[in-house]
């Protein structure tokens, strides 16, 4: 089954106040707003929201009172908390077609905002302007282009690029049970990684499986994996092919 996973940046506006008082959420960048049927690397999907939230003075907390749901075109995507700065992964729906899909986005108490044919499917065979490839571009030969403006994203990843490599905490899991990770590249070139990295697990710890993490996009991936032995002190380490190398926090698995 096609999956891509969808990253949700939701900056937190305000802290009180009741539903009718907040304002509508906004979706503010989506991310690649076009791509291929079939797609399996993550599209990000940014939006300002205020929250509404629960006081618990008793324990001195804040807590952001219920969850955020996403539809592409009709169907419901399957949203994943990542951190506590409101960032979500939403699985993209399976077998989407060629079409303009409406990305739809709801709060808990019933606020929501729509991008009106935001994200595009195209056939695998068209260009990247959506229309079929007509060929091989040949340049015109007209004036040099203008001076370099900044990095070229497309530029192949060179040693340097990317300096190493962030888990977000692993909690205790079961034995066997599928788990999302979430990893993120740093560096200079950070946003533009999209490489495959290794992944491995510590000594007398067992096995993980995949042994590869290959759907970064924007410099972070979210993947779920599984480990088939227990241990008290599970670490998991990513390596890149210029041997740049992170390790997650320590954890158990039982």
């Amino acid at each position: 089954m096609t999956r891509a996973l969808v990253l949700l940046g939701l900056m937190l506006l305000s802290a009180c106040g009741s539903s009718t008082s907040l304002p509508a959420p906004r979706i503010v960048d989506i991310n690649p707003a076009s791509d291929t049927v079939g797609r399996t690397a993550p599209i990000q999907l940014e939006i300002e929201a205020a929250f509404p939230i629960r006081l618990d003075y008793a324990e001195g907390e804040v807590e952001t009172q219920g969850r955020t749901r996403v539809w592409i075109g009709e169907q419901e995507a399957r949203v994943i908390a990542l951190n506590a700065q409101s960032l979500f992964a939403v699985d993209l729906p399976a077998n989407l077609g060629v079409a303009a899909y409406d990305v739809r986005v709801a709060l808990a108490d019933g606020r929501e905002t729509t991008s009106p044919q935001g994200f595009t499917l195209v056939s695998p065979d068209a260009g990247p302007d959506g229309i079929p490839d007509g060929g091989v571009y040949v340049a015109d030969g007209g004036p040099e282009p203008e001076p370099d403006a900044g990095q070229d994203p497309t530029r192949p990843m060179g040693e340097g690029d990317i300096t190493g490599y962030e888990f977000e905490t692993i909690s205790d899991q079961d034995i066997g049970q599928p788990f999302a990770i979430i990893v993120r590249a740093v560096g200079p070139r950070a946003a533009d990684f999209t490489d495959k990295v290794d992944l491995s697990i510590s000594k007398n710890n067992g096995n993980v499986s995949p042994t590869s993490l290959d759907k970064f996009v924007g410099g972070i991936c979210v993947q779920n994996i599984a480990i088939d032995a227990q241990g008290a002190n599970v670490v998991l380490t990513v390596t890149d092919r210029f041997g740049v190398q992170s390790s997650s926090n320590a954890f158990k698995v039982k």
